[in-house]
């Protein structure tokens, strides 16, 4: 019932996306104490978020065994995400791109760019090339809530403070791995910056956010947010590989944040990248003291009912992954990131592949590692 409910009606599922935001019991059950719950709701999230009644949590017996798991878990993600409904309603339409003029960076060049992805939706992009021949990897880094988010991944500062913050937290990724021999094209995330198209909060009916009007409006039409960001970046991979530049064999994708879980769920779904390295993203759904970190404009209506967000990640198996977090993240909990990289594991063990997952701790808070991510990345590449 659940699964025709969930590929045939994500609307069906609007009803819990409201409950989805209250809270969730992982393996640790939420107790009495957590959030000043009363005994009645305790037992009612006990219940309503029962791990077994996840259809596509991994588990060792899945009949099948790991391939078939992940085959089944991956396309019904892809309905929950509503990427069907979005292909449906685009048909045969093709990606248009327009390239403006480059400008010489002395290793690199950098040049913007544009792509409709879909019908009226019009997506930036910078994208930079190191000098040389070629062909070289790419690296795909979207970023998270960020108004300039592209511009600050490719150090087009905006001011002074702007490159100080920028540098301070190794957010000038696309420098970074244009510097290490990728083309990296760093695009505007829909809903989380000011140069990509969005859908404003008209009187601040959503808290004068726009990435939760984006959310808002996707529910009503079977759509997610997330579920547009992970099309946007499939539909750059679909550009970019066919550059006569780029190796095709490495495909990097990574972001903070945010721009983390555009990566987590864009690697599960498209099997193109081959490396994938979210940054300060990683938990589980909600806590243990059951409460959402995550923005709600990553929620995914039903999504407790087909697994959790270390399930999302093991759809990246056996290809690479490196999960990194700060201590000092208030963002999310330690023994929850714990306990789902532990998950993840168990994945890569299913799949043959354990030495192709790390977990990763910084030691400040919510931002990038370039010294515990390039490693990782190059030991990858190997």
């Amino acid at each position: 019932m659940y699964r025709q409910i969930c590929s045939h009606n994500i609307l069906g599922c609007i009803a819990f996306f409201a409950v989805f935001f209250s809270v969730y019991a992982q393996s640790d059950p939420v107790s009495e104490k957590s959030a000043g719950y009363s005994p009645e709701t305790v037992r009612y999230l006990q219940g309503l978020y029962n791990e077994a009644e996840q259809l596509y949590t991994f588990r060792s017996d899945y009949p099948g065994g790991f391939e078939n798991w992940q085959t089944d878990a991956r396309r019904e993600l892809k309905v929950l995400i509503g990427l069907n409904r979005i292909a449906a309603y685009n048909g045969d339409h093709n990606s248009k791109i327009e390239l403006m003029e480059k400008t010489d960076r002395g290793s690199h060049t950098l040049q913007k760019g544009m792509i409709e992805t879909e019908y009226n939706v019009q997506i930036p992009f910078w994208l930079l090339i190191p000098k040389g021949s070629g062909p070289f990897p790419l690296a795909l880094l979207p970023h998270g809530h960020d108004k300039r988010g592209q511009d600050t991944y490719a150090a087009v500062y905006h001011d002074e403070a702007h490159r100080q913050k920028t540098l301070a937290g190794d957010r000038d990724v696309a420098v970074q791995a244009v510097e290490k021999g990728f083309i990296a094209i760093a695009p505007a995330v829909r809903g989380l910056s000011d140069q990509a198209p969005g859908v404003p909060d008209l009187r601040k009916r959503h808290g004068d956010k726009t990435c939760r009007s984006q959310q808002m409006h996707c529910l009503l039409c079977g759509r997610t947010a997330i579920g547009e960001r992970v099309w946007d970046m499939s539909r750059i991979l679909d550009w970019a590989l066919k550059l006569p530049q780029v190796d095709d064999h490495t495909v990097l994708m990574m972001g903070n944040s945010g721009g983390g879980m555009v990566t987590l769920y864009s690697a599960a779904c498209d099997e193109r990248i081959s490396i994938a390295v979210p940054s300060c993203s990683f938990s589980v759904i909600a806590s243990t003291q059951g409460y959402i970190y995550h923005c709600d404009c990553n929620a995914v209506p039903g999504i407790l009912q087909w697994g959790n967000l270390y399930d999302v990640a093991g759809l990246i198996a056996p290809r690479y992954l490196l999960t990194v977090n700060g201590l000092k993240d208030k963002l999310h909990s330690i023994d929850d990131i714990n306990f789902a990289a532990g998950r993840v594991q168990a994945v890569y063990q299913a799949a043959g592949a354990e030495t192709h997952y790390e977990h990763r701790w910084g030691p400040e808070g919510h931002r990038f590692y370039k010294d515990l991510m390039w490693p990782f990345i190059a030991g990858a590449r190997e």
